[in-house]
């Protein structure tokens, strides 16, 4: 919460400040590159390693990264480096700097001799028999202390929930033979848990990390060079030009301008500090509260995560675990995506009406086409990428290529650009492996939970106890599902929630009979609520920094606005057409057109308006409306329509009737 304040403070001074340079966009640079050879000190120092970072993952992205043994570790080596030497040591005293500071650098140690242990030894991890050859005590002391710096690690990024949720598992997987059926199992040394996390790729080292070394970190990089070259004010202008003249009209600029973003930018904080900084401003002053302004930005970056063709980590991670490829996942995350911005859409023009909020001043509207004609070429990277992913070339040639092609398209057509595009560079370059910190700490964290959940069989049993629970009713697995991804998501991010739950509940959901797609797009989505669902909701605090209100109150702004996308999952589970697992287009339509009805009739009932205020009997109304178009059939929708006709024929009655009183009133 602190890192992300402080970002989007930073970002809002650098607006104030003209010749203040930071790391957003493009009033948002750092200060010149010859600057930073004239001293050094600690921050250069961790700039020069995140250059570095930065340098190693785009070489061995080109031409091959090395074995799993030497790459993931030196990945993890230098993303939680710069997490422990790039933090803010504040304290009361200069002791206390000084101890922060020592114990940064112990730890730093411990995870520098813990690594290289791993890449100089190669040929001995590759070539040991697992679980047969025994550790040695300085094995021991590396493998034990890495999990260490990784819970270390976890806690600042994260927070307590994740470390403990860990130390729980370690505890199961070390005395679970005493605990009773299901969860009973024969209980595993400190010796044999170690020797899977540390020397296998079926723990700590595992394909939560391997995904994130060999692919996500290229699309944090695409991204960064998008934000430091000002790509926020080409996206927010044409969102402007598109929605201004529209009632709540800078609100709905902040949902069409992150859905922009968000085709380019997987990661919801840099969504928000890049849209936000424009868009939070612009909806204070057209009458918004300042903590719905915030929600609304939070809602719609976080959207981000969920958006083709650059999608989040948790993507890479489903595509691993399922065995799917990434474009297929990217094409059935199309429908969805949209599904989303309609229902913050719906619910942001709700709450518009309901304040009874004006259109933005025709003065400050810019012109579609100008905004197109100056900076279009933005999204020639986007179809770059789109056509190496359709090709069939892995996602981190597709985003290499759409990086080259971003850079020479700077230096190309945008002259302020090509006068500092060595900035621009150096900004994202540096600004990208500090953002790596919590996903590399996340899926560090999603592999070891995966090892001990396989080491015990502890997913199989409980699928099956669930399954009984619930006597094979469905919607009572999607039910507890998505009760489960909330709490897990109250605590941790989403890549680990989505690990954890893809585990433990998927394999249920699939055994009644939902594609293996849908299960695990269900869980998905009910993961990446996290970024708005307090306490942790990162991309909340991140919007709350820049709007000056309170991060906590936010975070539950941002969950009530972003309820009406709850609904989503059900209708993946229950209408699989939306995710293309369909041969007819009319079935496809057809299921999106009610799926848009059941969202916005969800956005009715969270919000309580439609043409007139609601009161609660006409808010349930709404909802049940909702509920009922998650299942198909025509009886079904034959139900819905009915209960929206309803709906919207009483509020127009409502309307009409509270209008003739007013004149009524007026005559008299």
């Amino acid at each position: 919460m602190a890192d992300a304040s402080a970002y989007a403070d930073a970002h809002a001074a650098s607006h104030a400040d003209p010749h203040v340079r930071l790391r957003s966009d493009r009033e948002v640079l750092p200060v010149a590159v010859p600057a930073f050879f004239r001293a050094f000190d600690l921050k250069r120092f961790v700039a020069l390693l995140a250059l570095a970072m930065s340098g190693y993952q785009m070489v061995t992205g080109y031409i091959g990264e090395p074995v799993p043994e030497i790459h993931r570790p030196a990945h993890l080596l230098f993303a939680l480096s710069i997490l422990f030497l790039g933090r803010d040591r504040e304290a009361r005293t200069a002791l206390g700097r000084r101890a922060k500071a020592v114990w940064d650098w112990a730890l730093v140690g411990m995870l520098v001799a813990s690594t290289s242990y791993l890449f100089l030894n190669v040929g001995y991890v590759q070539t040991r028999l697992t679980y047969m050859t025994p550790l040695t005590n300085l094995e021991m002391v590396l493998s034990v202390g890495l999990i260490i710096v990784i819970l270390e690690a976890a806690r600042r990024a994260i927070g307590w929930f994740l470390v403990i949720l860990t130390l729980l598992f370690f505890a199961y997987a070390m005395f679970g033979n005493h605990l009773p059926a299901p969860f009973w199992h024969r209980g595993f040394s400190v010796e044999r848990i170690m020797d899977l996390m540390y020397f296998t790729n079926e723990g700590l080292f595992g394909s939560p990390l391997g995904v994130t070394a060999s692919y996500i970190f290229h699309f944090i990089l695409f991204g960064a060079i998008l934000v430091a070259s000002g790509a926020g004010d080409f996206f927010t202008d044409s969102a402007n030009a598109l929605t201004g003249r529209l009632v709540g009209g800078p609100a709905k600029t902040s949902v069409v301008s992150s859905a922009f973003m968000a085709t380019l930018s997987g990661t919801a904080a840099a969504n928000v500090v890049t849209t936000g900084s424009f868009t939070i401003p612009a909806m204070k002053r057209a009458g918004y509260k300042p903590e719905f302004a915030a929600g609304v930005e939070a809602v719609a970056s976080s959207g981000g995560l969920l958006t083709p063709p650059v999608m989040g980590a948790t993507a890479f991670v489903m595509a691993e675990m399922t065995g799917i490829s990434y474009v297929d996942i990217c094409i059935a995350a199309i429908l969805p995506a949209v599904l989303y911005y309609v229902a913050t859409y719906a619910t942001v023009d709700l709450e518009a009406r309901k304040l009874r909020l004006r259109p933005m001043e025709q003065a400050d509207i810019p012109k579609l086409w100008p905004v197109f004609k100056q900076r279009g070429y933005l999204l020639v990277p986007l179809f770059a990428l789109v056509y190496f992913l359709v090709e069939g070339y892995t996602p981190v040639v597709g985003a290499i290529w759409s990086i080259f092609s971003l850079v020479f398209l700077l230096v190309l057509l945008d002259p302020e650009n090509r006068r500092r595009i060595l900035q621009v560079l150096w900004a994202a370059c540096t600004e990208a492996p500090r953002m790596m910190g919590q996903i590399a700490v996340a899926v560090s964290i999603g592999g070891i939970l995966v090892g001990i959940i396989t080491m015990t069989g502890i997913g199989v049993r409980l699928s099956a106890v669930i399954l009984d629970v619930a006597h094979g009713n469905l919607f009572f697995i999607l039910v507890l599902t998505m009760i489960f991804s909330i709490i897990l998501g109250t605590g941790m991010p989403a890549t680990g929630a989505y690990i954890v739950l893809a585990l433990l509940l998927a394999p249920g959901m699939v055994a009644l009979g939902v594609p293996l797609l849908a299960a695990h797009m269900f869980i998905f989505y009910g993961g990446c609520k996290s970024n708005i669902t307090p306490p942790v909701a990162i991309a909340a605090f991140a919007a709350a920094a820049i709007a000056g209100t309170k991060p906590m109150r936010t975070a539950f702004v941002s969950f009530r606005i972003g309820l009406s996308v709850f609904i989503l999952p059900f209708l993946f589970v229950y209408s699989p057409e939306l995710l293309g697992l369909t041969d007819s287009i009319a079935d496809m339509a057809w299921r999106f057109f009610t799926a848009g009805m059941g969202v916005t009739a969800l956005s009715v009932a969270c919000v309580g308006w439609l043409l007139v205020p609601l009161g609660w009997p006409e808010r349930a109304l709404a909802a049940a409306c909702a509920v009922t178009f998650i299942f198909p059939g025509a009886l079904m929708d034959t139900i819905a329509l009915g209960l929206a006709i309803l709906l919207v024929g009483w509020c127009q009655f409502r309307r009409t009737r509270e209008s003739a009183d007013v004149l009524l009133a007026a005559g008299e």
